[in-house]
């Protein structure tokens, strides 16, 4: 984009009523959005450093640093000798402009993040539901809102943008959540607008999985990548893609449900009953208790099942053995009819097996199919949804205050 001082004496009129692209104000919106993003980016940086980098004069950085001083969204960090004259102002976003809260629920509660405005994670809370059949959304989302931020010492008018992660399908015209039954309360249509309307914060939905994976692009092993995948392995199995630079959701918001994937060796399920899909029986929850018990491990969690079998050694081997075998054919399936550039193994179990399942996959991987990407482990190691749920909140709080998304971001992550 080509920057021009608003007060440039070679501007084309605008029409009435509208603004052309020369109008003085448009121009000092995109101005504005540019020094915005180059803060975000670069890091604190002086007037002189902000002109050298966007092309903008001096007077047309003063002015507009002024403005956003008075907006509270730039704010003085410190300052640098500059030669013989006046020590040279540095200048940075202001992280607390606004806030933003993500929140990853699960089965047996949620966890909520509180972040600035330029992404840090200030405080989090976790809120325990032991029975889900007996959960109430809007409780629950309401203590881990009020939780995080007294932790932080925050008022609630200063957050522009809640973003919750749950399993399931968002239908992408109604925003209902769909095939979420073991999350009682969830599949309301009307919940998000009572959210919103509960906490008098902007609430929006997002898929845990595909948040995951943009945790991945921004944070992970896909940075700077436009084409890929997170393969996400749990008590649940799911994909996040992100193709040509776009998040996919699919038609009716089931892209990614790759724990109904059809896979041979499993009897067809019939999930218009309530049964869970072939991959998904094939190496999730279901199946490493299975294994577990055939083995002789006592663990309950997933991923406490993997660590375990990898403790044990030379006795563990098998069950990691049939667990890469399961990963592979799905893996395989993916990866002939997505060719993407990189495929992810994510997800707690992914985490879990490290690179002695990532070897195993890879190894069967290549026997079965001639599509043959770079396969990695994930190296988001925290929560990825919920990094994944701060970063999309951030985009779309940027967005309402200056225009402004988050470079890498995938189009379509919400």
């Amino acid at each position: 984009m080509t920057l021009m001082d608003p007060d440039h004496d070679d501007q084309r009129s605008t029409p009435a009523g509208g603004r052309s692209a020369d109008s003085p104000r448009l121009l000092r919106e995109i101005n504005d959005q540019v020094v915005l993003g180059l803060l975000l980016e670069q890091g604190p940086m002086t007037r002189a450093t902000i002109g050298q980098q966007s092309g903008l004069s001096k007077p047309t950085v003063s002015s507009l640093l002024s403005r956003l001083e008075q907006r509270s969204l730039v704010v003085t960090t410190g300052e640098i000798a500059n030669g013989p004259g006046p020590r040279a102002r540095i200048y940075a976003v202001n992280p607390t402009a606004a806030y933003v809260i993500g929140i990853h629920v699960e089965q047996h509660g949620c966890v909520a993040a509180l972040a600035g405005l330029t992404g840090e994670i200030v405080a989090s809370c976790t809120v325990d539901v032991p029975a889900r059949r007996r959960s109430a959304p809007v409780d629950e989302i309401g203590r881990a809102v009020s939780g995080v931020l007294a932790k932080a010492g925050v008022s609630g008018d200063d957050v522009q943008q809640v973003l919750i992660a749950t399993p399931g399908v968002i239908d992408p015209v109604t925003g209902a959540l769909r095939h979420a039954r073991h999350l009682s309360g969830w599949e309301s249509p009307d919940l998000i607008a009572e959210l919103t309307s509960t906490l008098g914060i902007r609430v929006s939905h997002g898929n845990d999985v595909n948040l995951a994976a943009v945790a991945e692009g921004v944070h992970g092993s896909a940075k700077g990548q436009h084409d890929y995948a997170l393969l996400w392995l749990d008590r649940g199995v799911g994909l996040g893609m992100v193709l040509d630079g776009r998040l996919r959701h699919g038609a009716h918001g089931g892209a990614g449900e790759v724990g109904y994937l059809p896979v041979p060796g499993v009897e067809r399920p019939r999930v218009d009953r309530g049964a869970p899909g072939a991959f998904q029986q094939l190496v999730g929850g279901q199946s490493l208790h299975a294994l577990a018990r055939r083995y002789g491990i006592r663990r309950r969690e997933p991923a406490a099942i993997v660590t375990a079998a990898l403790a044990a050694g030379a006795a563990g081997q098998p069950l990691i053995d049939e667990l890469a075998d399961g990963v592979a054919t799905g893996a395989a399936a993916i990866t002939t009819l997505l060719d993407p550039g990189l495929l992810v193994l994510g997800g707690p179990v992914g985490l879990a097996g490290g690179n002695v399942l990532l070897d195993k996959v890879l190894v069967r991987m290549r026997q079965i199919s001639f599509v043959r990407p770079q396969v990695v482990l994930s190296t988001v190691t925290a929560d990825g949804v919920l990094r994944g749920a701060v970063e999309v909140a951030l985009n779309e709080a940027r967005t309402v205050l200056f225009g402004r998304q988050r470079p890498g971001l995938p189009a379509g992550a919400v």
